[in-house]
């Protein structure tokens, strides 16, 4: 999008990206440092390297001319070049989100199972199932607040950079999209895993495996924080129909977590799955 400009022009935008999406980045290094904190910083570098190029292909494969996968058909509008960085026809803050809405949706999840987010990544797989499933769920599940809003950009900061052509049945936003989503969250949780089976002893404790208050419960604030914002701008736009569903949709998320929670058990707990 910025062929032969001048690095300046790139250093510019970059700032401007900063002062224009500060809540993404403010989102984004949250969920970086309470990764980092789980895993290491290099775990957590290569966790975001691979959920951002994972997010661009699956951004770029819907929004070019005739691309569905996975997330249906939509198409993005240049309307913000001059105001933040682009990567080819993708705005860069789009692809970043991905990423720190995992490490909140893992973290929320990993707390209904008592455990903390690195085991997600250690544990057998056949133990910590359920808290995968929970993640991606709560993953997507986020999206069904987020996406709405971002649609309605050109009413509040965000800006009109994308649309449906073929409109959607929930507020604008076609099933296929959430679908999508459930599909890079599996993808991404996945990923993640083979990275710590690559480095079974990554830690950022060094040998201290007690979690303060920060670690079971950053995850949370993260995913919270992103729940408000959004709800928030749907209250501001007086889309008061949408404002409810988000609270239903948060309602339903809990349920299903806790019907999970005591269906699924982990770590030798009894329950009704044992």
């Amino acid at each position: 999008m910025y062929q032969g400009a001048d690095p300046s022009l790139w250093v510019s935008l970059f700032l401007k990206t900063l002062l224009f999406r500060w809540y993404v980045f403010f989102f984004l290094f949250l969920g970086f440092w309470l990764l980092r904190r789980q895993v290491g910083m290099s775990g957590a570098i290569v966790r975001f390297i691979l959920s951002f190029s994972g997010s661009y292909l699956c951004e770029w494969s819907s929004s070019t001319p005739g691309g569905w996968f996975p997330f249906g058909h939509y198409t993005y509008l240049p309307t913000t070049v001059r105001n933040e960085l682009w990567i080819g026809h993708l705005p860069l803050m789009d692809f970043l989100s991905f990423s720190f809405l995992m490490v909140a949706s893992l973290g929320l999840a990993s707390l209904f199972w008592r455990l903390p987010v690195r085991e997600v990544f250690r544990l057998p797989l056949r133990r910590v199932f359920p808290v995968g499933v929970a993640g991606v769920v709560l993953f997507t599940g986020i999206d069904l607040v987020i996406d709405p809003v971002a649609l309605r950009g050109n009413r509040w900061f965000l800006g009109q950079i994308y649309y449906y052509p073929g409109g959607g049945s929930y507020f604008g936003v076609p099933v296929a999209n959430f679908i999508g989503w459930g599909v890079l969250g599996l993808l991404i949780v996945i990923l993640w895993r083979l990275v710590g089976t690559i480095f079974p002893g990554e830690t950022a404790r060094t040998g201290r495996e007690k979690d303060g208050a920060i670690d079971r419960w950053g995850p949370v604030f993260l995913w919270v924080s992103v729940f408000l914002f959004n709800f928030s701008i749907a209250v501001f736009l007086g889309e008061y129909r949408l404002a409810v569903a988000d609270l239903l949709v948060l309602g339903l998320l809990f349920a299903l977590l806790w019907g999970l929670r005591w269906a699924w058990p982990v770590n030798g707990e009894k329950g009704a799955g044992q």
